[in-house]
């Protein structure tokens, strides 16, 4: 598998919520829980605190993209009052920051896999002791 085609097939497991290790186990057990481990294969999701605020950038950036994107293609098109169109627009970034908020979360996991940061722990400490 190319490493184009390594990337789409992790990011899409993890955007499932599911496992980047063993495509199994659920990352979230609700919609702002998150498991510390696999329960299936018991790789640890994260290993230091802080390291889910790439997973808050991809929800914002995805968020405002849409919603700026959505915001001036709605104007173009439709020529809202601006009120109820801005507050349409706020309504729809608080709920979709809310709502892919544990996506965002699992896909930061995934890349964190992709680059050596997620793995058992008898793997962190059998390259710590060579």
């Amino acid at each position: 598998m190319s490493d184009f085609g390594k990337w789409a097939h992790v990011l899409w497991v993890t955007f499932r919520l599911r496992c980047p290790n063993c495509e199994q186990g659920k990352i979230f057990t609700g919609l702002f829980k998150h498991n510390k481990v696999c329960p299936v294969c018991g790789v640890r999701f994260e290993r230091e605190d802080g390291e889910s605020v790439g997973g808050m950038y991809i929800n914002l950036s995805v968020a405002e993209l849409t919603t700026v994107g959505g915001f001036f293609l709605a104007d173009a098109l439709w020529h809202p009052p601006f009120e109820p169109h801005l507050l349409f627009w706020v309504i729809y970034n608080v709920l979709f920051i809310t709502i892919f908020y544990s996506r965002s979360r699992a896909m930061w996991v995934g890349i964190s896999y992709l680059t050596g940061g997620v793995r058992k722990e008898a793997e962190h400490s059998d390259s710590a002791a060579t």
